[in-house]
């Protein structure tokens, strides 16, 4: 079936499918679109070939879902089943696509499900350096039978081969293939504003022969702002030098349009610039779309939104939205619900949509390559200060510029700045600096779930055995043992009566069935009772504080001790600072604290609010959506590991959460938030 593309296979890939068939596992760096699928799906073949099973692992809900799309047509529907942790279609099928929690939980579980498995998928493999989510990879590629093959994926790195070498290492014989050519080239352009007399629009190389263009530093001021001043210029220009502005937004779209770039993704690194951009767009009068189109459009979103209460619609201000749309205007970021964010996605796919402002999210989701790209700024908030993007961030954002079998060329626009001088602009996209580093650590979720599978050991020889260990044995920086950070989270365990020795208490086995940021502090919190005599709506609010992290600056009000939920948040809150105390006692960082934010909200749609109710101005629909699904997946893995009654009242509770827009999604994804815990990504 590989031999059927309708595009001629370029050497990396018929080297890597040769490597698959000849049953070695197989590591593919290379740029986005440049057809890695090509032999993920080789693997596939294989294993249908040998009526034997594969797993197709990827990081977010939405590359799962276009995955299983995408694989059920090419080997049948009745061949592809997908599971994301809510969703579960066809599990049992020869090809499975799921998210990597998924996969990793299987593995610390229940092993029949994978005892005729050939093949292992790991899309997006370079996600293993995600603070949050990184260690997932590592556990999935240590906990796997050596007997299964893998095929990595990963954007191009620098040190690809330091990381084959690590998967030789563990897991055998694994073939390294690097590719840097892209198949759409592309080319890297600078824009900058002129202030005087029309707001001219200056657009320049910004390489030239991969040297940064000499025109460029003429643009640098003479006298510029930095992160610590920035206050003080606002408003008066750059500097000494008034000549130069940042591009305006109209002014962009308009230059794209009128010399053939478009459609294009136009990142904006937050949720708000997103909206703010798309009105503004609207409000210029500007109109991307034919007649025919925006009745295209119109039909198509009048047809998805079939059977959403109108109050809903007038929450999540659909009419507004829809006049973006039929002029070829968008946003894209996780404040949509999955619904809208989904239709953005169908339509830019279709060619409806020409002009998208997205978050950096979008980069890391779906396929949805653009003729262009626009870079707004190259710093973003990381929640402290301002970084630069890594070389990394910065190609993963241009990879979707150029779109295979369609443009000649991609291209990639980077606005001028007053904080970034033309050097450094320069020097970020002519880096080939994508250093992959480890982000691994241990949990008390992995520390209990090797002690409930291995021996001390091969616990010890596992955790050795890690990308992140092999890094730091290596000296590419700090020195550290991952064996000492298990045996602190162990240590916290043995005190908290969770574990003895290298055996578990009866406490400590719900922890094994747990996959939260929280996860000691849920297991303290059942084995305390704070979620005994609790009816279900109650429960959502006390377990929502598990869940729910507040974004921007501020913390959430503590509830009163008058409600039942009330009494259960605080004693959580309690519980977790004595926990916190306890784990600094023993070198271990300790989680966020429990945050009561959602617990009105969420407690107010468990007993059938409207959704307009819930909203209250403090929450976007999608990040309403977000919080309940990750707390309808705690809830889920209460009812498994709790009491009689917390498990009933838990079972309840998720089914009082899945109603309205909360369920309006399928098996299309959305993006993910900009930080994603949980299992199920």
């Amino acid at each position: 079936m590989i031999s059927d593309y309708p595009f001629q296979l370029d050497r990396f890939q018929r080297t890597a499918i040769a490597a698959v068939r000849s049953g070695k596992s197989v590591l593919v760096a290379a740029p986005t679109s440049s057809g890695k699928t090509v032999v993920a799906e080789a693997a596939v073949e294989e294993a249908l070939r040998m009526e034997r099973r594969a797993f197709y692992t990827a990081p977010i809900k939405a590359l799962c879902n276009q995955k299983f799309h995408d694989l059920g047509t090419r080997f049948g529907t009745d061949q592809v089943g997908l599971l994301t942790g809510d969703t579960s279609i066809a599990p049992w099928s020869s090809a499975v696509v799921m998210t990597t929690e998924v996969l990793r939980n299987k593995l610390y579980g229940d092993d029949s499900e994978i005892q005729d498995l050939d093949w292992v998928i790991l899309d997006e493999v370079h996600f293993l350096e995600d603070p949050y989510r990184g260690a997932v990879w590592e556990e999935v590629v240590l906990n796997l039978p050596t007997s299964v093959g893998i095929v990595a994926l990963s954007a191009t790195v620098s040190n690809a081969h330091e990381l084959g070498d690590w998967l030789s290492a563990v897991r055998g014989p694994t073939d390294v293939i690097v590719e840097r050519h892209r198949p759409v080239p592309l080319t890297t352009h600078y824009l900058v504003a002129e202030r005087e007399p029309r707001a001219t629009l200056r657009r320049l190389p910004l390489l030239v022969k991969k040297r940064p263009n000499p025109e460029g530093f003429r643009f640098d001021t003479h006298s510029r702002p930095t992160r610590s001043n920035r206050r003080q210029y606002r408003g008066r220009g750059q500097g000494t030098d008034r000549r130069w502005a940042t591009p305006r937004r109209k002014k962009v779209a308009t230059e794209l349009h009128r010399n053939g770039m478009l459609p294009a993704i136009h990142f904006v690194f937050s949720r708000k610039g997103c909206e703010k951009a798309r009105d503004a767009l609207v409000r210029s009068g500007l109109d991307f779309n034919t007649a025919r189109e925006s009745k295209l459009v119109e039909d198509l979103v009048n047809r998805r939104l079939t059977g959403i209460p109108l109050q809903d619609l007038s929450a999540l201000e659909a009419t507004h939205w829809k006049k973006g749309l039929r002029l070829g205007i968008a946003a894209h970021h996780a404040g949509l619900v999955p619904l809208f964010k989904e239709i953005v996605e169908d339509l830019f796919v279709m060619g409806l949509i020409k002009v998208v402002y997205a978050t950096e999210t979008l980069a890391l989701g779906v396929n949805l390559p653009a003729r262009s790209v626009v870079i707004e700024n190259l710093t973003k908030f990381d929640g402290e200060t301002h970084i630069m993007l890594t070389p990394g961030q910065f190609t993963q954002l241009t990879g979707r510029a150029g779109r295979r079998g369609i443009d000649e060329k991609g291209n990639a626009l980077i606005c001028w700045s007053p904080f970034v001088s033309f050097s450094e602009v320069a020097g970020l996209a002519a880096s080939r600096e994508f250093v992959l580093r480890s982000a691994f650590r241990p949990t008390y979720n992995m520390v209990a779930n090797l002690v409930a599978t291995r021996p001390q050991k091969e616990a010890e020889s596992l955790l050795s055995g890690s990308f992140g260990q092999f890094q730091a044995d290596r000296g590419s920086g700090e020195d550290r043992s991952l064996l000492d950070a298990m045996y602190a989270r162990h240590a916290v365990l043995e005190r908290r009566g969770r574990v003895e020795g290298w055996e578990l208490t009866p406490t400590g086995w719900p922890l094994i069935r747990v996959f939260n940021e929280c996860d000691l502090l849920v297991v303290e919190s059942l084995a305390g009772g704070l979620f005994e005599g609790l009816g279900p709506s109650d429960l959502v609010a006390v377990v929502s504080s598990l869940t729910f992290r507040r974004r921007g600056p501020g913390r959430s009000e503590p509830p009163t001790p008058e409600t039942a939920y009330g009494r259960g948040i605080l004693g959580i809150m309690d519980l977790a600072h004595e926990l916190a105390v306890e784990e600094q006692r023993h070198g271990v960082a300790p989680a966020e604290p429990p945050d009561p934010g959602f617990a009105e909200s969420a407690r107010r749609w468990a007993e059938g609010a409207d959704f307009s109710e819930v909203l209250n101005g403090h929450l976007s629909g999608g990040e309403f959506v977000r919080n309940v699904r990750l707390l309808v997946d705690l809830l889920g893995q209460l009812a498994e590991v709790g009491t009689p009654s917390v498990a009933r009242s838990a079972r309840s509770a998720a089914g009082s959460l899945e109603r309205g827009v909360v369920t309006l999604t399928g098996v299309l994804g959305g993006a993910p938030d900009d930080r994603t815990p949980g299992p199920a990504a």
